[in-house]
C-alpha cells in the first residue's frame, strides 16, 4: 500500500495529528507513507517512524499559484498513491488528490470537498474533542478500531542537536547550568498572547528562585524564543528583564528550535505550535490560555501545566479581544511562575532531581 498523508500547515495541529499518524502506521506497518507538507512542518517531521518520505508544497515557491500546484499534482500523480489520508480540512487538499487520481481519498466533508472525497469520514462534534482524537477518527475509518491513547512524539536526531549546541553556546554551555525557555508570540493573534510585562517578571523571578535553590548551579538563564516576525517582541521583554536573557526570536529553524527546547528545564509559553512540539519533544511546560479551549488544544499529558482565568467569555477562539483581554490580564505572574516550578524537569546530577514544588518567594 502507497499513502499520500496530507498534513496539517500549523505547527500545532501538524503535531496533535501525529497519534493518528502512528495509528496509521501501526495498522499496515509495510505501507509506504508519504507526508505532503509546508516546508516548516516538513523539517518538523524529518526522521519521524511514521513517514517514510516528505513530498514539500512550496506554497510560496514553485508551487504557487495555478501553474504551480499543477506541477505538484504531477509529482503526486507519478507517485502512483493508492490513498489519501487528508488530516488537513481544506478543499485544495481534496483536489489534489482527486487530481492526482489516487483511487481512495479520505476525509472530513469540510470546506465544500464531500464529492471529491472517495470515502467521507463522519465528522464528530469538536466542542470538547482533543484535537489529537481528531484527527485519530479519520484513521479509524480506515483500521476499523479505535487508535490508542497516544502522546505526539517528535525525534531529533544526534547530530542536529550537536549543531544547535555549536550555534547556540550560551543555551548549551555549560552543559550543567539550568535553563528556562519562554515562548510569548503567536502567530494566530494578540488574543492568545499572555502580557510582555508578565513574560519578562516571571522570567525574573524563576532565575532568582533557582538560583538561590540550586546555589550550586553553574547559571540560570532564560532563552526567548519565536518565529520570523516576532522578533521586536523578543526584544521588548529582554528590555524589561533584570537578567539578561538569551533571544532567539526569530533566529531558528524548526530543527534548531526543536534543539533548543530539548535544553530547557520547562517552557513558559503561549498557546502556540512551540508548546506542542516541546511536549512531543517531552519538555515539561507552563502554558497559559485565554481565547482558546484547554480541552482541545492543551499539550497532550500535561494538563497540570496549563494556566487560565476563571472569565465567562472564555474560551472565545477570536483572533483579537474586542473588548479588555480579561482572560489574559486576570492571570497573574504568581500563577504562571508556581505552575512553571511544579513542572520543572531538572537535569541529572541535581541533589533534588525530577520536579520542585513550592511558594513564590
Amino acid at each position: 500500500m502507497n499513502i499520500l498523508v496530507r498534513v496539517p500547515n500549523w505547527i500545532g495541529d501538524a503535531v496533535m495529528c501525529l497519534p493518528a499518524l502512528m495509528d496509521l502506521r501501526n495498522h499496515d506497518p509495510h505501507a509506504r507513507v508519504t507526508v505532503l507538507a509546508r516546508p516548516i512542518i516538513g523539517e518538523l517531521l524529518r526522521g519521524h517512524p511514521g513517514v517514510d518520505e516528505v513530498m514539500m508544497y512550496f506554497h510560496q515557491g514553485e508551487h504557487k499559484g495555478l501553474l504551480g500546484l499543477w506541477h505538484l499534482i504531477q509529482l503526486v500523480k507519478r507517485k502512483q498513491f493508492d490513498r489519501a489520508v487528508l488530516f488537513q480540512n481544506a478543499f485544495e487538499a481534496a483536489l489534489i488528490a482527486w487530481v492526482a487520481g489516487i483511487p481512495s481519498r479520505m476525509g472530513y466533508a469540510t470546506d465544500g470537498r464531500r464529492w471529491l472525497l472517495s470515502e467521507a469520514v463522519p465528522r464528530p462534534d469538536r466542542a470538547h474533542l482533543h484535537h489529537t482524537e481528531y484527527y485519530q477518527e479519520i484513521v479509524k475509518a480506515i483500521t476499523h478500531s479505535s487508535g490508542k491513547d497516544r502522546t505526539p512524539q517528535l525525534f531529533l536526531s544526534p547530530e542536529v542537536k550537536n549543531a544547535c549546541a555549536g550555534q547556540f553556546p550560551e543555551v548549551f554551555l555549560p552543559s550543567d547550568s539550568l535553563v528556562i525557555g519562554m515562548n510569548p508570540g503567536s502567530v494566530y493573534g494578540s488574543a492568545k498572547r499572555w502580557l510582555p510585562e508578565r513574560f519578562a517578571e516571571v522570567g525574573d523571578l524563576l532565575v532568582e528562585r533557582l538560583t538561590k535553590d540550586f546555589p550550586g548551579t553553574p547559571s540560570v538563564r532564560c532563552v526567548l524564543i519565536g518565529g520570523k516576525g516576532e522578533e521586536a517582541l523578543g526584544q521588548d521583554i529582554a528590555r524589561r528583564m533584570r537578567y539578561e536573557p538569551v533571544v532567539l526570536s526569530g533566529r531558528t529553524t524548526i530543527q534548531e528550535l526543536m534543539g533548543v527546547l530539548t535544553r530547557c528545564s520547562v517552557l513558559v509559553t503561549n498557546d502556540t505550535g512551540p508548546m506542542h512540539v516541546a511536549q512531543a519533544l517531552g519538555v515539561p511546560v507552563a502554558a497559559v490560555f485565554g481565547s482558546t479551549d484547554p480541552s482541545t488544544t492543551s499539550p497532550h499529558g500535561q494538563s497540570s501545566g496549563v494556566v487560565t482565568a476563571s472569565v465567562r467569555c472564555a474560551p472565545c477562539l477570536l483572533r483579537a479581544c474586542p473588548i479588555d483581554h480579561r482572560c489574559m490580564t486576570q492571570v497573574s505572574v504568581e500563577q504562571v511562575v508556581e505552575v512553571a516550578l511544579s513542572q520543572i524537569r531538572l537535569p541529572p546530577g541535581y541533589g533534588n532531581e525530577g520536579r520542585i514544588r513550592g511558594h513564590v518567594g
